[in-house]
């Protein structure tokens, strides 16, 4: 069906007008405001994040160039490579003194450093080494056989940031450091030092994040460019030193930048810079949610204030459009409850005076519509009454009750069993059109009957026939009309198997389909020709024992039960005739019609 081609109600059409003029443009307008102010809230965070992660790396490279300058200072100043060389070329008795002005010398400078400084090593060129602070836990040959190494030696008075290393101090193997080295030049005098190799705490890049103003879940991060961690301004846990393979891809493809990536099934908001010195990225982590939350907070703020604008205009508006529809409202409404069946519905006139003279107009159509129909009720219901009573009129002969008692009597008087018997079924048989006055009968009684007929027909014609019965016993306890089968079967006999002397059979089914019982006669006879199939079954004339032909039982099922019900003629395979009926299930006798005789 065409929706378009359906006529629309006035009240969807001013509805579809409200929703299309008003709310749509509200929305889109809302929605609009929205997107902008969430651009400018982003690129002004945006600027936010670069300033302060530009601070951040401005501090670390002063505390990177600080690093580098107190090498630079160690490694060229002439009085403590003169001591050191000095320390090391005396004998050990007489060291001590040279212990005590190196350990002044580099003091002046370790001071400076507000004891960033862990341990300072001297190594010499002939072997042999002078720690001053904390011992390392690597040998001297070990050194030289790094990489470093002979780039540190290419280079005199060159100071080498070699960065993060762990595992340098002697009792603390896990203890990421800093570390620097440098070759002293021999234009600053004869000395016996390869290099000094410094070691420097990495606390103070940790503490110099956690002083930053970092808020929420937002963080810092220093990485080497293998991604492992210098300093965080969080603890970091264990299996957390280095940053996730796809954010180190990221933050290699330029200097500095920002992007939006998931980390840890999170969104997360990415800035990043690099500190030349030492080629370290300087990351700024920012959970997306808190980056936007205050963009949340209009959207909601705005969601709600369109909201209540957007239901205030409605409610007024609907109001009003409901004020303006409800009379025809109404109408539609009853008239779709006429549709339905119901005729006793009625209009309370009220509104204006068209609504009120189209409210009486209804009403009183309603009233000669149920007068019309009662008087065609009436009507229908006496000719039925009529036709039935014509119909049962043709089972009369209440005197041949008594005649065929006093012919059993004779019968037994004379000792005739044969005529006694048959006698007896005959009774029994015309009994049962009569007796007990309701119209329906258990099936059980009528399949007795029939069995009845069946002895009477046996006798009558020589045992020329047989009967095979399929009944389930479910069907047995329902009710049909009395002598409905009896004319079937009895036009099987006499008319399917006319022609046979013997051999004759008739089938009789009856069975539970759904709702409905299903029954069936069949018979192997001859068959029917087509155009006598027809004839037999509309022929008003063809009268049985009991006075009714197959068109008269088909006219008593469709006058109780309705059009949904009947006999169906039909050809029996491989030779014959075979009748079907389709009835109720009835399980009460109450379910006879009204005005049935008693």
């Amino acid at each position: 069906m065409n929706l378009f081609r359906k006529p629309w109600r006035t009240s969807t059409t001013l509805y579809i007008l409200l929703f299309t003029m008003v709310v749509l443009p509200i929305l889109t307008i809302s929605a609009t405001i929205l997107q902008v102010y969430k651009r400018d809230l982003i690129a002004q965070t945006t600027d936010r994040t670069l300033q302060t992660l530009h601070a951040v790396k401005y501090s670390v490279e002063q505390e990177i160039n600080n690093v580098v300058t107190f090498s630079a200072a160690v490694g060229m100043d002439s009085e403590v490579l003169d001591i050191a060389t000095k320390l090391h070329e005396s004998a050990s008795g007489e060291r001590q003194p040279y212990y005590n002005d190196l350990s002044k010398a580099l003091g002046k400078y370790s001071s400076s450093m507000s004891g960033r400084v862990q341990s300072i090593n001297f190594f010499y060129q002939d072997g042999g080494s002078y720690t001053y602070l904390k011992d390392l836990a690597v040998s001297a040959n070990d050194l030289r056989r790094t990489a470093w190494y002979p780039a540190t030696i290419a280079e005199q008075d060159h100071v080498h940031f070699l960065g993060k290393m762990t595992g340098v101090l002697y009792g603390a193997p896990d203890t990421p450091t800093i570390v620097t080295a440098i070759r002293p030049s021999y234009y600053q005098m004869l000395h016996n030092i390869d290099f000094i190799y410094i070691v420097f705490s990495r606390d103070y890049f940790e503490k110099m994040l956690w002083q930053n103003p970092i808020t929420g879940s937002a963080a810092f991060r220093i990485l080497t460019a293998d991604g492992e961690a210098i300093a965080s301004s969080y603890n970091l846990p264990p299996g957390e030193q280095e940053e996730d393979p796809q954010l180190l891809s990221a933050i290699a493809q330029a200097p500095e930048g920002t992007f939006v990536t998931t980390l840890h099934d999170e969104k997360m908001f990415i800035a990043y810079a690099t500190v030349g010195t030492a080629n370290w990225k300087v990351v700024y982590k920012i959970p997306y949610s808190e980056l936007t939350a205050k963009y949340h907070s209009i959207y909601q703020l705005i969601l709600l204030a369109t909201a209540i604008v957007i239901v205030i205009f409605l409610f007024i508006s609907f109001s009003l459009l409901h004020k303006f529809m409800k009379p025809i409202r109404v109408l539609v409404v009853k008239m779709s409850r006429v549709m339905d069946g119901n005729l006793n519905t009625k209009i309370e006139a009220s509104g204006s005076a068209e609504t009120v003279t189209l409210g009486r107009t209804f009403n009183h159509m309603m009233d000669q519509i149920k007068l019309l129909i009662r008087e065609t009720e009436e009507k229908e219901k006496a000719k039925q009454k009529a036709e039935f009573a014509a119909l049962q009129s043709q089972i009369n002969p209440h005197f041949l009750i008594n005649t065929l008692n006093a012919i059993k009597l004779m019968a037994i008087i004379s000792g005739v069993d044969n005529i006694r018997h048959m006698t007896q079924a005959l009774i029994r048989l015309v009994s049962s059109s009569f007796n007990r006055g309701g119209k329906l009968i258990l099936l059980e009684e009528e399949i007795e009957n029939l069995k009845q007929y069946i002895f009477i027909m046996e006798t009558r014609y020589g045992h020329k026939f047989d009967v095979q019965w399929d009944v389930d016993p479910a069907v047995t306890s329902t009710y049909v009309l009395k002598l409905l089968l009896q004319p079937i079967l009895e036009n099987a006999i006499t008319h399917g198997l006319a022609q046979k002397d013997a051999n004759g059979l008739i089938a009789i089914a009856m069975h539970k389909r759904g709702e409905r019982l299903h029954i069936a006669i069949a018979d192997n006879g001859q068959g029917i020709p087509d155009e006598q199939l027809a004839r037999l079954t509309a022929s008003e004339q063809e009268h049985t024992f009991s006075g009714m032909g197959i068109s008269n039982v088909h006219k008593r099922i469709v006058l109780h039960y309705g059009d949904d019900y009947g006999v169906l003629l039909e050809r029996a395979e491989p030779t014959g005739t075979r009748v079907s009926l389709t009835l109720p299930i009835l399980y009460q006798a109450e379910h006879e019609p009204e005005g049935s005789s008693k």
